[in-house]
């Protein structure tokens, strides 16, 4: 729970137990004066224990708003000055000469009423609302993308509008702590939970929050954490590394608030599961939280005690199942009795499942009638399989039947870039000679099939992760696609005979411990093509686990699978590689992901490889062997913290290569001047070699070598994060990145690569420009196309963001987002002279701290188009007048001189002391902010606070 100290109560307390003692003589101003100061100290302890009320029942872990703490602050000043007024008030009154002392008695009650006005702008200005930042994704009245749900109208029927019906009862029965819904696979459980939500949120009566989290038949009780926390906004559950810490976080959260009513939604129970491991209250301590549970079998509902409260979700019926299979073919049946004959009889042997319907559907849309009839004979309603199988068939490329069977084998939500691993070392594109983002590209467009066809789960807008049904999952790992020598293993059907399990092409395992590792390497896998490893339930992590501090690398023998392909193994220790693995000749792609490798020298014999990543492994050292492998287009070396040595020569002979990830690991490139000798190190010259090159990520913290060469082929570039001179913003994990700091290196913004990579970057940070005297917009001489965020630090060169020196508007930033700017103590103006009506036309955030000559942000006419505006913060400028000036005589103003910002919801203007009004010149121009906070502290010449609630 947060915890905002304040000493206002008890130190208020101490002023008031005494009565007032009523002497003669008094000044009855004075009294007055007295009393109303009392009587505000203990109104604004109210106010103030109404607002830790507040920030105890809205509690989420997220970091408290700056105007309320600001506030709580001038709580404590002004309440610890009050009490001292009338302390001195009660010590005088014990004087014998106090009755003769009138101006005394002036003095304090001066002091009163000023004092209780100042208490009384605190109580005016009491925060109300929301007092935490990043309101969390649950809240049901925040902001929710309904089109994300991916509502597919599988639900417009009678027989589901009953069900949801039944199940909105249950959700406002008090008595119903526990509610579940079950169905076999495919017959839209998911969905449905879906159209509870979006029920729930267009009503915002039943819950102030709703989280969900996917269980699965292998439960990732870390993962589901995640997914609660991140709903609820608990974001400092990340930072917990011990299973008891996230559990005790997540459950003090739940049961902060009895009075909060919080919605939990987990899917997909194949088994009964321990709420206490996880961290969410059960029986009595549930409180305000309420489960609403979905699976497969009913008996796991029992278990979870839903008792009565559990909904069969059966098939459509034939009726309403023939309407959605119409739907989804479109016209094809209108006016063909023959057509409509064959889908009668078909629908009925899909069982009413909406998977499987739209499914057939979409295969059969533009075939003829033979495929129709052929699908009719083909689907057998006793196999799921047979279904799966006839969809699979129907595919129009072997290579995207093959995508299906790699996205059945993983299941789940897989990652596109590990799909991208395997498809690459299985030869894909080849024949067509495709680059790496050519291959990416035709890959998405694959994904973007198996979608069209419903063999995969639309994603909603996530390009970055694909999700395959568990029924298509099972389907394709129990039933041999190609044929019976052409078996696949994931972890669900892990206890096959070895003479089965050999007959395996693909093997995908995410619980191998020590003794299920030593157990596989006993097996000959003569036909294995992809091999995929993990740690328990670490298959999915973005960040990796405490690793077993066991290793791993005598238990591996690759002798009996020489015709592996793909090898991706994650979070499995294995500091030295074994001797077995310099006999895979036809491995194309090897992914060893934070597996604390410690030496890579074997890896010079796999001269077949394409991709190698060795992300967060423990080498000190890139050797020179790396060189050998000319046919390499992607090496990864990310987060190798330990990398302080890549041998010379080494990456100038990967003359192949497209992609280069060095994020978080080497850095020390030697300059012309280094000394050669054993310990030397790699010249960035050498990249010069890579002439294919278009990712790349690196930092290169001295400046200087940069200027010692020229014409790196940079300029390509269409994926890079690229870091020069160790900034301290760092804009972790955005592609198309630049983080420049140069200090008196500001002439390498002249070389044609970095102007050629400005004009293609989104995310820009600039720090320490001291010579470069040129305006920010002109810093790209060719415009900045693409830029979406723009951050200048401590930079004296800038004068003007934006400048029209030839009076003509000028046209930049049209896609600039979020333009942050510090301590630039020339800065005068953001623009100077008229712009065009784009320029900063989509700007939402806006963040000016320490800028110290800038009087005003922006005239009347400018200010107008901002109408995408969401968040302006502008803090300690000692300049700033006012945000907005009229522009008389400078700039021509609009015939409506309204100005709107319906997006507004957070507007910051701290410690301005010169600071007079928000808008000057233009008294008649009102100001329209329709949403968020306003908050005003000290300006003009009084220190006090104002508060604004909008």
């Amino acid at each position: 729970m947060a915890e905002v100290v304040l000493c206002v109560a008890s130190t208020v307390a101490g002023c008031l137990v005494a009565p007032v003692d009523r002497l003669c003589g008094y000044v009855i101003s004075y009294d007055s004066h007295v009393r109303e100061l009392e009587a505000k100290v203990l109104e604004l302890d109210n106010a103030r224990q109404n607002v830790q009320d507040t920030i105890n029942a809205q509690n989420n872990g997220n970091p408290i708003k700056d105007y309320v703490n600001k506030w709580v602050e001038d709580v404590n000043k002004h309440a610890e000055e009050a009490c001292r007024v009338l302390d001195d008030d009660k010590r005088a009154k014990t004087t014998c000469f106090y009755r003769w002392l009138p101006n005394a008695r002036y003095r304090l009650g001066r002091e009163a009423r000023r004092k209780a006005k100042d208490v009384q702008v605190l109580i005016d200005g009491k925060p109300s609302g929301e007092v935490y930042d990043n309101r969390p994704p649950g809240l049901v009245d925040g902001a929710f993308r309904h089109d994300f749900l991916g509502d597919r109208g599988d639900t417009n029927f009678d027989s589901r509008a009953s069900i949801l019906e039944d199940i909105m009862n249950a959700l406002g029965d008090e008595k119903h702590k526990v509610i579940g819904i079950y169905g076999e696979g495919g017959v839209g459980k998911t969905t449905l939970l879906k159209q509870v939500q979006k029920k729930l949120r267009n009503e915002k009566k039943l819950f102030h929050m709703i989280v969900k989290a996917n269980v699965s038949q292998n439960p990732d009780f870390k993962k589901i954490q995640e997914d609660i926390a991140y709903a609820l906004g608990l974001k400092t559950l990340k930072d917990e590394t011990s299973e008891e810490g996230r559990k005790e976080l997540l459950f003090k959260r739940l049961q902060n608030d009895p009075s909060e009513k919080v919605l939990i939604i987990l899917d997909d129970l194949w088994k009964d599961l321990d709420l206490g491991v996880v961290g969410i209250p059960s029986k009595d301590e549930s409180k305000g939280c309420k489960l609403l549970l979905t699976s497969r079998f009913k008996d796991v509902l029992e278990q979870m005690e839903c008792h009565n409260s559990i909904f069969h979700l059966q098939g459509l019926k034939d009726d309403e199942a023939f309407r959605l299979f119409e739907k989804t073919v479109g016209d094809r049946l209108k006016d063909n009795e023959q057509l409509k004959t064959i889908a009668d009889q078909l629908v009925k042997k899909l069982a009413g499942l909406p998977l499987l319907i739209n499914s057939v559907a979409k295969s059969l849309k533009d075939r003829d009638v033979a495929a129709w009839r052929s699908a009719l004979k083909t689907i057998d309603p006793s196999h799921i399989e047979t279904i799966v199988k006839w969809s699979y068939d129907h595919l129009k490329s072997e290579d995207t039947k093959t995508l299906f069977l790699l996205c059945g084998l993983i299941g789940g939500t897989i990652q596109v870039e590990i799909l991208l691993v395997l498809v690459m070392g299985l030869g894909f594109f080849e024949e067509s000679r495709l680059t790496m983002q050519e291959s990416r590209d035709r890959l998405y467009t694959m994904l973007a099939g198996l979608r069209s066809a419903c063999l995969l789960l639309d994603g909603g807008d996530d390009k970055k992760n694909v999700t395959i049904h568990d029924l298509y999952s099972e389907a394709v790992v129990s039933t041999p696609f190609r044929g019976q020598n052409s078996l696949m293993m994931n972890s669900n059907y892990g206890s096959w005979r070895k003479e089965k399990l050999e007959k395996c092409w693909a093997i995908c395992l995410a619980d191998v411990g020590r003794d299920r590792l030593n157990e596989l390497m006993t097996y000959r896998f003569l036909d294995l093509k992809i091999l995929m490893l993990s740690q328990p339930n670490y298959w999915r992590r973005v960040h990796p686990p405490q690793h077993d501090t066991a290793d791993c690398s005598v238990l591996l023998d690759f002798e009996s699978m020489k015709e592996l392909q793909v090898l991706y193994v994650r979070f499995i220790h294995i500091a030295r590689l074994p001797s077995s693995i310099g006999i895979l000749g036809n491995l194309h792609s090897l992914y060893l992901d934070h597996c604390n490798v410690e030496d890579a020298a074997i890896l010079g014999k796999l001269k077949a490889l394409q991709i190698l990543c060795l992300a967060g492994s423990a080498l000190s050292r890139l050797p020179k062997e790396i060189g050998d492998l000319t046919n390499l287009r992607l090496l990864n070396l990310s987060d190798c913290n330990r990398l302080r040595t890549i041998e010379p020569g080494v990456l100038k002979r990967l003359i192949n290569l497209e992609e280069l990830y060095l994020r978080g690991s080497f850095d020390q490139w030697m300059g012309k001047d280094g000394i050669l000798s054993e310990s030397c190190n790699a010249r960035l010259a050498e990249l010069k070699s890579l002439t294919k090159i278009a990712s790349l990520e690196i930092s290169i913290p001295n400046p200087r070598v940069l200027l010692e060469d020229d014409d790196f082929p940079f300029g390509n570039l269409n994926r890079f994060w690229i870091n020069i001179g160790n900034a301290k913003q760092q804009l972790k994990g955005e592609l198309r990145t630049m983080i420049l700091k140069l200090e008196e290196w500001d002439s390498i913004l002249l070389e044609k690569w970095v102007q050629k990579i400005l004009q293609k970057t989104q995310y820009l940070h600039l720090e320490g420009l001291k010579e470069f005297k040129k305006n920010a917009h002109e810093l790209c001489t060719q415009g900045f196309g693409e830029l979406k965020r723009l951050s200048i630090d401590s930079s004296p060169s800038i004068k003007y963001i934006a400048n029209s020196s030839d009076g003509l508007p000028l046209t930049a930033f049209t896609f600039l987002e979020h333009l942050f700017l510090e301590n630039l103590v020339d800065l005068e103006k953001i623009c100077n002279g008229p712009v065009a009506q784009e320029c900063f036309g989509i700007l939402k955030i806006v963040d000016i701290r320490k800028c110290q000559r800038l009087k005003n942000l922006w005239f009347l006419p400018e200010m107008q188009r901002l109408v995408h505006l969401e968040e302006l913060q502008v803090r300690e400028c000692d300049s700033m007048r006012a945000i907005i000036t009229d522009g008389a005589g400078e700039i021509e103003g609009l015939a409506d001189d309204m100005v709107e910002l319906p997006n507004l919801r957070r507007l910051n203007l701290l410690a301005l002391p010169k600071m007079t009004s928000f808008c000057t010149g233009a008294e008649s121009a009102p100001i329209q902010l329709l949403q968020g906070y306003f908050l005003l502290h000290s300006f003009g010449h009084d220190e006090r606070s104002t508060h604004f609630a909008l």
